[in-house]
């Protein structure tokens, strides 16, 4: 039943050495979120561990809900920052 869980997946949204990175660093960083946040997504919903949870504890899809939906904020606040980083810092005119 705990394999059915979906883990905890959030990120800070400022870390330390955010602001030192250059353009490729960001860009990188944002290319590996996005991958994650699509991950993080897929694991929301009807899914088939949502689906097994169900039948043997209800309350789970709950609880599954709750953390995909944290993990995509947290994704999603990091990809905003970073987004402000690389265009104060790489789409200067």
């Amino acid at each position: 039943m705990i394999a059915g869980c979906v883990s905890n997946q959030t990120v800070q949204t400022v870390q330390a050495g955010d602001f030192d990175m250059n353009c490729a660093q960001l860009n990188m960083e944002l290319t590996n979120l996005g991958a994650k946040f699509e991950e993080v997504k897929s694991e929301s919903g009807a899914t088939g561990d949502n689906v097994a949870l169900g039948f043997f504890f209800w309350p789970g899809i709950i609880v599954n809900e709750q953390q995909a939906k944290k993990n995509q904020d947290s994704i999603n606040a990091r990809l905003t920052h970073l987004t402000k980083l690389y265009s104060g810092k790489c789409l200067k005119d």
